[in-house]
This record gives structure tokens, sequence and C-alpha cells, in this order.
């Protein structure tokens, strides 16, 4: 579990970084007539990218207490922790949805070739990294489905049953 961990360690600091793009998009974005709802667009991004960032920081803590939990460190019942990974977890699908309209749309309207146009997509393009790297990676006591080592673990148990 200890790679998963780092996954959403490596996802968190995705999400920083989104909002460290964002916010210079914010500051760098130009000031010309009618660019008052294109920085409201760029604003939403930021916005976007910090609510990732709070929600990748929340998986790496339930993910540390479970790491806590299983290596013996503390005993800890992780339901409630499960519970709130898996509502951050679909939370994150919203808030990436959100930075992509919002980050698409803050580019058109800085123009795109502007340097807030490239931070918005670089943006966007860190906050998908986050949400996939740590924002769908919910809690499970029995492990990861997606890795490899769970898949084999569940095939030999359905093999057991069979078996049996």
């Amino acid at each position: 579990m200890a790679p998963h961990l780092r996954l959403t360690e490596v996802g968190t600091v995705c999400a920083a970084l989104a909002v460290v793009a964002a916010a210079i998009a914010v500051v760098l974005f130009p000031s010309f007539a009618g660019a008052g709802e294109g920085r409201s667009w760029a604003i939403g991004a930021l916005v976007s990218a910090g609510l990732m960032l709070v929600l990748c920081a929340i998986q790496v803590a339930v993910w540390r207490r479970a790491m806590a939990s299983w290596t013996g460190r503390r005993m800890h019942d992780l339901h409630a922790e499960a519970r709130l990974s898996w509502i951050l977890h679909l939370l994150s699908y919203g808030v990436a949805l959100a930075a992509l309209f919002t980050c698409m749309e803050g580019s058109a309207e800085a123009g795109w070739i502007t340097i807030s146009a490239v931070l918005l997509t670089g943006t966007l393009f860190l906050v998908i990294a986050a949400q996939v790297l740590a924002g769908v990676q919910f809690l499970r006591p029995s492990g990861p489905p997606g890795t490899l080592p769970a898949h084999i673990r569940r095939l030999r148990e359905q093999s057991r049953w069979r078996n049996d």
C-alpha cells in the first residue's frame, strides 16, 4: 500500500502546482475592455484547483491514517475514513469537470497565446493529474482494486470459492 500512498502524495503535489499556476494566471490575466468575465473564469479555475488540493490533501491524510492502522502503529476503525474518502472521490469528479470548463473558458477569454492561457492549460492538466493520482484513490480496507496484487488476490479468492 506504500506505493499507493505515494501516488496520492504525488497527486497532491500536482494539485499544489495547479494552484500556483492558476494564481499566476489570474495575476497575469490581460487587462482590456470586457476582460472582467475572462478574469472570473480564471478565478474559477483557481478555486477549482484549490478545491482539488483540499480533496487530495484529505485523501493523503486518510491514507496515512490507514497505513498507521495497517502497520500496527495505531489501531483505528477505518469505516468513517473509508466513507469520507469515498465521498471525496465522488466530489473530485465534479471539481475536475469544473476545472475543465473554467480553464478552457479562461484560456479562450485571455487569448489562446497569452501567458495566462498557457498557465490555465497547465492548470487543467495538473488538476486532471491530481484527480487521477489522488482524488479518485478512495480508501478500501481490502486494498485498491486496480493494482495487480489486489486483482490476483480476488482471483485466488474466487478460485477457492469455486473449489469449496
